[in-house]
C-alpha cells in the first residue's frame, strides 16, 4: 500500500527536489568530497522488546516471531551508499567538495523469523515531537523528479552548466541514469516473506531541521499468516532522538 502525506509533499519542495537532484551529480570535480558527521540520528532505548546494537546504533524490535531493524545513516553513511559520489541520489557535492545530504535516511531490515508468511508493505510513518508528520517517500516521488528533468536536448556523453542556490554544478546524463538506478534498487519494497526469509532497504524522508529532536517511526502494515490463511496485524514503533553536534 502506497500513501503519500499530502501536505508534506508540496509542488514548492517537489520542485526544489528536481533541482536538487539535477544539482547533485557533479563531474570534473578537482577535490576528493569530504562528508563529515554534523547531525545524527540515536535509537532511544528502553522501548519493549527491543535492543539497540551499540557497534552500528541500529535498533531492533521482535513481535511473535518478526523482527524489524531500524539503522538511522548519517551524513558518512549517505555518502558510503555508492562508490562514486557522483551517481549517489542522495546527497549534494557543494562548493569546497563539501557533502550535504538531500534527505533523512534510514535503512530497515524486516526478518520472519518463524512464521509461514509474513506480508509487509513499503510504508512507514514519521512523527516528529511537534506532532510534524512525513510519509517515507516511494519510488513513485523519485520517478517522477526523473521524469521531469528534460533530456531530449542532452547525448548520454555532454554535460551542461546548472546553476542550484550555493552550487555550480554540471550535469551527465549517464551519471543521472546511474542515480535512478541507484534509488530503484535501494529503497525498501512490500514483500511476501517466508520462514527464514527477510527484506531490506531505505526507507527515506524529507531532510528533516536540525531543530527537530524527538520523532517516532511507525511500520504499520506487517501482517503475518498462520498456515491455516489467518492473518494478524503488527505494529512497530521506534523512537529516535536527532542530536547536532557542537564543534
Amino acid at each position: 500500500m502506497r500513501y503519500f502525506i499530502l501536505g508534506r509533499l508540496r509542488g514548492q519542495f517537489l520542485s526544489s527536489s528536481i533541482l536538487v537532484i539535477v544539482g547533485l551529480l557533479l563531474v570534473g570535480c578537482a577535490m576528493t568530497p569530504q562528508p563529515s558527521v554534523d547531525v545524527f540520528i540515536e535509537a532511544i532505548e528502553g522501548q519493549a522488546n527491543s535492543k539497540v546494537h551499540p557497534e552500528t546504533g541500529a535498533i531492533t524490535m521482535l513481535q511473535k516471531g518478526v523482527s524489524v531493524t531500524i539503522e538511522p545513516l548519517d551524513e558518512v553513511e549517505i555518502y558510503a551508499l555508492t562508490d562514486d559520489p557522483h551517481i549517489n541520489p542522495y546527497i549534494v557535492v557543494g562548493r569546497g567538495s563539501n557533502v550535504e545530504p538531500i534527505y533523512t535516511i534510514f535503512e530497515v531490515t524486516v526478518l520472519n523469523i518463524d512464521r509461514p508468511r509474513v506480508l509487509v508493505e513499503e510504508s512507514a510513518t514519521l512523527i516528529d515531537k511537534n506532532g510534524a508528520q512525513y510519509a517515507n517517500l516511494p519510488y513513485a516521488y523519485f520517478k517522477d523528479l526523473y521524469d521531469n528533468i528534460d533530456q531530449s536536448q542532452y547525448n548520454t556523453t555532454s554535460s551542461y552548466p546548472y546553476h542550484y542556490p550555493r552550487y555550480r554544478s554540471y550535469l551527465d546524463m549517464t551519471s543521472l541514469e546511474e542515480g535512478h538506478a541507484v534509488v530503484a534498487a535501494s529503497l525498501f519494497e512490500s514483500a511476501k516473506l517466508f520462514r527464514g526469509a527477510k527484506k531490506r532497504g531505505l526507507l527515506i524522508f524529507e531532510h528533516l531541521h536540525n531543530e527537530t529532536t524527538d520523532m517516532r517511526i511507525s511500520i504499520s502494515d506487517v501482517r503475518i499468516v498462520d498456515s491455516d490463511g489467518k492473518e494478524e496485524k503488527l505494529k512497530f514503533n521506534f523512537d529516535f532522538r536527532q542530536v547536532v553536534v557542537v564543534n
